[in-house]
Parts: C-alpha cells; sequence; structure tokens
C-alpha cells in the first residue's frame, strides 16, 4: 500500500461503505480481504522469484487503480448517476465457450465490452488524452503478452491481448473480492474466505466502474462475461435488476479436465509447487453445486427465469450466427444486419488451434467421464446436454 501511494502520489483508498465497496463491521471491508489474501500469499502461496515479481505488479497496479478510481469519483460525483441500462451477461462453467460467445457479441455495434487494457488502465481509458490512450493500450498489451513467455502453454487454452473483451473479474481486482486472485494463486483460506464472502460490495464497485467506462461509451448496452458470475447470480441481480443473461452449457466431462489444467497452469506461473490433488474433489463439487443452485433459484423465482437465454455449446459451435440470432429473439433485440458476416469474419480469422492445441482428459486428474457426468446428473436432464466423448 505504502509503494502505491508513493508511486501514484495519492493517498486516499476510500472510506469503507463508501462506494457500496463493503463496510466496517463482519470483516466486510476491501481492506480486511486484502489481508486476507497477503496472509494467504505468505502462509501458503509457495510463490517463486518471478511468482513474486507478477504477484506485487498485479498487487500494486490494483492498489494503484483503487486510489485513481476514488480521486476521479470524489470530483466527478456525477458518473455514479450514469445509467447502465439491460447489461448482457455471459455465465457458463468456465471453458464451456464463454470468451468466444463474448467476443463475438462485441462485433455488435450497439455493444460495449469491458477490453483487457481499459479493465486494467480505468482511468486513463475514461478520462485520458490520445498519447495516454496509447501508452495504456501499449503497456497492457505487454503485461498480458508476458504471461505467454512465462508460460508458452497458457497461449493455447486462452487467448489475451490488451483489445480482447475479457472478464469481469479483473474489474473487481480493487475490492480483494474478485475470483482471479483465488484463481491464479494457491491461497487455500483465501479461497474459503471467497466462497463465503457478501459479493455486493464487488458488484457495487463492477457498477461504479462501468459507469466510469461509458463515459465513452454513452448509450450502448455493455456486453459482460465470467464464469464466476454462476456463483454469485443473486448478487448479480440485485445490482443489476434488469440484467439479461447468456447461459452456455456443455458436457462436464469436457469442461471439468479442461478447467483444472487452466487452474493448473496459471498457478504454475506463480510457483514451481503445484499439487491439484487436493482441489479435484472440491472443485468438481463446487462446479456442480452451483449449478443446481441455478436451476433451483430459477425454478422458484429467487432468479428471474425469464432474463436467461439457455445456449447449448454444441449450438453455438454448429450455427453461431443461428445461436446469437436465437438469443436476440429472446430478449426482444434486433441484430445489425451486418452481424451475421461480421461473426463468420472473426471465426475464419481466428481458426480452432491456430495457438496450439490444448490437451487435456479426465484421467489426467484421476476421474473418469462417468463419475463427473454422475456429480452433474440433474444439470445434465435440465439442459438436455449431450456427452462430447
Amino acid at each position: 500500500m505504502a509503494a502505491a501511494v508513493e508511486e501514484s502520489g495519492l493517498a486516499d483508498f476510500g472510506r469503507p461503505g463508501e462506494f457500496g465497496d463493503g463496510a466496517e463491521t463482519a470483516g466486510a471491508s476491501w481492506r480486511n480481504h486484502f489481508e486476507v489474501f497477503m496472509e494467504a500469499l505468505e502462509r501458503e502461496g509457495r510463490l517463486h522469484l518471478v511468482g513474486r515479481l507478477l504477484t506485487r505488479t498485479d498487487l500494486l497496479r490494483a492498489l494503484q487503480n483503487r486510489l485513481k478510481l476514488v480521486e476521479l469519483w470524489r470530483s466527478r460525483p456525477d458518473i455514479a448517476e450514469q445509467p447502465i441500462r439491460e447489461p448482457l451477461v455471459v455465465i457458463g462453467a468456465a471453458r464451456s465457450g464463454t470468451s468466444i460467445l463474448h467476443e463475438l457479441l462485441a462485433l455488435d455495434p450497439a455493444h460495449a465490452t469491458p477490453t483487457t487494457w481499459k479493465v486494467h488502465q480505468p482511468v486513463a481509458a475514461a478520462t485520458g488524452d490520445a498519447e495516454a490512450v496509447a501508452a495504456a493500450r501499449r503497456s497492457v498489451d505487454a503485461v498480458v503478452s508476458f504471461w505467454h513467455d512465462v508460460q508458452p502453454e497458457y497461449e493455447a487454452m486462452h487467448r489475451n491481448g490488451g483489445d480482447l473483451p475479457t472478464e469481469c473479474i479483473f474489474l473487481t481486482l480493487p475490492t480483494f473480492l474478485s475470483d482471479n486472485w483465488a484463481g491464479t494463486h494457491t491461497v487455500p483460506s483465501y479461497s474459503r474466505h471467497l466462497a463465503l464472502a457478501d459479493h455486493r460490495p464487488a458488484y457495487e464497485w463492477h457498477r461504479r466502474t462501468l459507469q466510469t467506462l461509458s463515459r465513452r461509451e454513452p448509450d450502448r448496452r455493455w456486453v459482460l462475461k465470467a464464469p464466476s458470475h454462476l456463483a454469485t447470480l443473486r448478487e448479480l441481480f440485485a445490482i443489476y435488476p434488469d440484467a439479461r443473461v447468456i447461459q452456455l452449457h456443455r458436457d462436464p466431462a469436457a469442461t471439468l479436465p479442461s478447467m483444472l489444467s487452466l487452474m493448473g497452469t496459471l498457478r504454475w506461473m506463480r510457483t514451481g509447487t503445484v499439487d491439484m490433488a487436493p482441489v479435484v474433489g472440491p472443485t468438481m463439487a463446487g462446479v456442480a453445486q452451483l449449478q443446481h443452485r441455478a436451476i433451483a433459484d430459477r425454478a422458484s423465482g429467487r432468479l428471474p427465469d425469464d432474463r436467461f437465454f439457455d445456449l447449448p455449446y454444441a449450438d453455438l459451435v454448429a450455427d453461431p450466427v443461428g445461436a446469437i440470432s436465437a438469443a436476440y429473439q429472446r430478449f426482444g433485440w434486433a441484430m445489425p444486419a451486418s452481424m451475421p458476416d461480421a461473426v463468420r469474419a472473426y471465426l475464419e480469422s481466428k481458426p480452432k488451434d491456430s495457438r496450439g492445441r490444448h490437451r487435456y482428459s479426465p484421467e489426467d486428474f484421476g476421474l473418469t467421464a462417468g463419475e463427473i457426468r454422475s456429480a452433474f446428473g440433474d444439470y445434465l436432464e435440465r439442459f438436455y446436454i449431450r456427452p462430447e466423448r
């Protein structure tokens, strides 16, 4: 925190609860989440030198963004009045096609998406001149390109770039209530803390950041994406009551091993000791429970079922244009005439496995496809999901 203050020239991290960002009671403040994470890093993270440098850089950027955003919000209280209408949120289990769908939806001229450089440099994106914007884009693109240098296999799993749409977990980094911190580090005590925390403050911060970015994206619908929204749908709708959701559905015997493989790769970037065995069972049970809870909440009315469009991954792969058109029809939106050609051209420019093939199997993690599907029985039945292997 002292380094962030010195480097930014700012000192105000915001008062607890001031921007909907947690209260001082019951350990709900951002500072408490930050300290839990820092303690977990030191006790459990086993960071190697490169991992320590990467993590320190991430922490400093998150703290500096917090300082800069708090300063901007104090000087421009009108930002809080910027409407965020009917955001479209892409969810689904990790590795179910959410990234490519997010990129395709971003082709609609009526849509705004939080791209990587904007999320990592939100104040420059919202208020910077042309020179500051160009510098921010170069800086962020260099950072995410470096990730591939540290762990080349990562590029075959997930494409990164400064101008690509990115996940909401990066918008909430300064709250220290973000799945990114848990997903890229071995920090079981922080993961437990994250699972039990109230995430409404993170969504309040998320909304205020979108309002900030909307200064240069007026009158456009925000299209958002993160598999982690599946765990916090109640909080999402509490903050965005008019949200629309596209939920992708894919065979968990394909998605779960892929997710575990990605988690291991991300952790190898920061530690030389990665043992995925202890997390395999809890991860499978946790994801299955999230799917079960979403089904129950939609059936009971706790979540607005009419705001969801359920999209099988197989349908997205077979007919991307038709799948997107069906989602638009579900929500009563008109798809631009330019979209079909834009979607086809984008996919042609990005052939599958062009950056290497991501290889994985259930057996890599001591599982079988049958075991995985058995854990997701109600989910497979509810959405008629076809086996992939």
